[in-house]
């Protein structure tokens, strides 16, 4: 009888150990609407942003996952196959590139007011350079913008930034 008891503790000492290292994998670290990113998510996503960006901090990576979660929720509501980054980057064309237009008085004026920069290169050569800056340069702005908004109507809890 000894024996089956001291079985069935170690039998559960094993089952309840087992339960809290999964606990831990999967412990929640951010709630975005009713999106849950857990640590196991945060794991695989910091390894693939640390490749690329290997001085990014762990809460800049909640940040970005965060802000990918309310791109992809907006881009399933115009789109409904695709991969994720797809989606997002579908769902970006129509909002927000498909509104920006340069025009070629924004590009004149950037280019007499960093000549310096183009060590006296004629506009016509650098021209489509500056129109792709400048593109990137509002792209980015009104992405900020747009993801701000998101913010506002979403309910979003970080748990803890691992």
């Amino acid at each position: 009888m000894e024996k089956f008891i001291l079985a069935l503790v170690m039998l559960f000492n094993l089952f309840s150990s087992s339960l809290f290292a999964e606990e831990l994998i999967d412990r929640v670290v951010a709630y975005v609407d009713n999106y849950v990113i857990t640590m196991r998510d945060f794991i695989v996503f910091s390894e693939k942003m640390k490749k690329i960006f290997p001085d990014m901090k762990n809460e800049e990576i909640v940040e970005t996952m965060i802000n990918r979660i309310l791109l992809l929720k907006k881009a399933k509501e115009y789109f409904s196959e695709g991969a994720e980054d797809e989606l997002i980057n579908n769902y970006i064309d129509l909002k927000i590139k498909s509104t920006i237009i340069i025009s070629e008085n924004q590009l004149r004026n950037y280019y007499e007011n960093n000549k310096d920069r183009f060590k006296n290169a004629p506009y016509s050569l650098i021209r489509d350079q500056i129109e792709k800056y400048l593109f990137e340069e509002e792209l980015n702005n009104r992405l900020k913008e747009h993801i701000k908004e998101l913010r506002k109507t979403s309910e979003i809890k970080i748990i803890f930034i691992p």
